[in-house]
């Protein structure tokens, strides 16, 4: 690759990771369908109770300019519908061009069917609310006042259209807030289930801690004691009580065991603990962590595979890459861990990474772990789960695959 091509892949790395992200809302599942459908309902809402108006405005307008009107009225809806199936794309720039689409067509139709008919605004008002951040929403709203206020004024019909920019003004502006109201609770909703696995996962701590320090020096003593007592008898000449003894020996011993067992069992990985673990872990050494808010995503037959992918490619990243920022990100049977750390020199398997591959592989997995095209450390797992592959874990990073 020529130093030209690395530059544009770079800054064309660099729009999507920045720009993007902060013109757009996240593109999670859970909060893209809420906000997505609310959005519609109220979207058919509206239109079933301005349909009248829309048809008597078609009707007011001559031949030629009200063929035009049609045809952009239906792009204007064949947009709309085709952002609604869009609408939870991962690619940013598909849906910042889907949102400056709706709002041009909207502008066309407008200026076809006159300001009077502005309230046809609302549509592209409405999808833009669901998927923006709030400046981009709210500014979305201010154009389309302002375009519709502007082109009033210059025509001497502000007083009249009026109402128009006050349903404008009120609806987008309740639909910023009623979205940003759906997207809070959605919040509150993963925070709770957050608090509730740290809960379970502090209490299974407490337990094994528990077993491990108590019972665990309990039956270790026993253990002991029952082997002093059966040398003993065996040196005295008791066989058969010496085998008793060593029975209640082997009894300890078996016990210990399973204690031992217990414990490992209660420390198991989770994938919502080792998201938490790694967030803190990443605050403590100052690098921005992206991480996802839930895990409803990942098939629950692969999250303890994923949590120690987790563990360990954000150990890595905070012990040996530089990286000023983390984001992790996953589907049904996919995870991906990639830092922005300079990258210097060759990529090195060390035990960590070869114990995690041999972890995933034993699961009918592939792990990956390769530099990044636009710098950084990019680990990759894939466990197959019965039903199928999700396959976006290969759309992810096409650019990451060596």
């Amino acid at each position: 690759m020529s130093t030209s091509e690395a530059e544009n892949t770079s800054a064309a790395h660099g729009w999507r990771e920045e720009i993007g992200p902060r013109l757009l809302a996240p593109p999670s599942a859970s909060h893209g369908r809420r906000a997505l459908w609310t959005s519609v309902g109220l979207t058919l809402l509206f239109s079933a109770l301005m349909l009248p108006y829309g048809i008597n405005a078609l009707d007011g307008l001559e031949p030629p300019r009200r063929q035009w009107a049609i045809g952009v009225g239906t792009a204007y809806i064949g947009s709309y519908l085709v952002f609604v199936a869009l609408g939870e794309s991962k690619a940013w720039g598909v849906r910042l061009f889907m949102c400056a689409l709706l709002l041009i067509l909207g502008g066309a139709l407008v200026f076809l069917m006159g300001v009077k008919n502005a309230w046809v605004l609302v549509f592209a008002l409405c999808v833009i609310s669901a998927f923006a951040r709030t400046a981009l929403a709210v500014g979305a709203v201010v154009l389309s006042v302002g375009a519709v206020g502007g082109t009033a004024l210059l025509s001497g019909t502000l007083g009249a259209v009026m109402p128009e920019l006050v349903l404008l003004a009120s609806v987008g502006t309740a639909m910023i807030l009623f979205i940003r109201l759906v997207e809070a609770n959605e919040q509150l909703r993963r925070a709770r289930d957050r608090i509730a696995a740290f809960a379970v996962v502090e209490e299974r701590e407490r337990v094994a801690r528990d077993l491990h320090d108590i019972l665990g020096h309990s039956l270790t003593t026993i253990t002991v004691k029952a082997g002093l007592v059966r040398r003993l008898l065996e040196s005295t000449g008791q066989p058969a009580v010496a085998e008793e003894a060593g029975e209640v020996e082997r009894y300890a011993r078996q016990a210990l065991a399973d204690v031992r067992a217990t414990v490992s069992g209660y420390r198991s990985v989770t994938l919502a603990g080792a998201l938490a673990e790694a967030g803190s872990a990443l605050r403590a050494a100052g690098i921005t962590a992206r991480l996802p808010q839930a895990v409803d995503e990942v098939d629950p037959r692969v999250q303890q595979v994923f949590g120690y992918v987790v563990r360990e490619a954000v150990t890595n990243a905070v012990r040996h890459s530089g990286a000023s920022a983390v984001e992790v990100h996953f589907g049904r049977d996919w995870l991906v861990v990639e830092d922005d750390g300079p990258g210097t020199g060759p990529v090195e398997t060390g035990n960590g990474l070869r114990g995690l591959r041999e972890r995933v592989t034993a699961r009918g997995g592939d792990l990956q772990a390769h530099r990044s095209a636009g710098g950084g450390f990019v680990v990759r797992a894939e466990v197959p789960v019965e039903g199928g592959r999700n396959g976006a874990g290969a759309g992810a990073h096409e650019g990451g695959t060596d």
